[in-house]
Order: structure tokens, then C-alpha cells, then sequence
């Protein structure tokens, strides 16, 4: 019986070994394609003509008012500054 519990143990720390640099390689990849994002749009972490992301239909916001959130044109980016801008800006109704 110890074999066996020893074997499903060996197995889990052999798949965590493989996983967790994977989830890393993961990780920068969706940052470069965030970041390829962001350039295609022209984003930038400051308001333009007194348009912000915060007041953006397209922007998700963080905890509070100035925390990071994200936005609905760059999915996975919860890094989007509420006080940034960007060429998909479009006025809150």
C-alpha cells in the first residue's frame, strides 16, 4: 500500500515539475499579446483630451476607482490603468 500512495505522490510532483514552467511560458505569452494589443491601440496610461479609460464603455473596473481593471477589447489584461486611453475608447452612455 505505501508503493502505491509513494507512486500517486512521485507522479503528482513529476506533473507539477512539468506544469509549473508551463504556466509560466503561458503567462509571458499572454503578456507579449497584451502588450501587441496595447501598441495596435495606441494605449497609453494617461487620460488624452480628458478621455479615460474610466469613463469608457469598453473598460472593467478594478476593486476601486483607482485601482487597475480590465477591458473588453484586450481580454486577460486586468492591467489597464482607470486613468489610461486608447484608440477603442468609446464615451460611457
Amino acid at each position: 500500500m505505501a508503493d502505491i500512495s509513494r507512486r500517486t505522490w512521485l507522479k503528482g510532483i513529476a506533473i507539477t515539475a512539468v506544469a509549473v514552467p508551463l504556466a509560466g511560458v503561458a503567462t509571458q505569452a499572454s503578456a507579449a499579446k497584451n502588450d501587441a494589443s496595447r501598441k495596435a491601440l495606441q494605449y497609453q496610461d494617461t487620460p488624452k483630451n480628458g478621455n479615460a479609460c474610466a469613463g469608457c464603455m469598453q473598460f472593467v473596473p478594478g476593486k476601486d476607482a483607482k485601482s487597475p481593471g480590465g477591458c473588453k477589447v484586450i481580454p486577460g489584461d486586468n492591467e489597464i490603468s482607470p486613468n489610461g486611453w486608447c484608440a477603442a475608447w468609446v464615451k460611457k452612455a
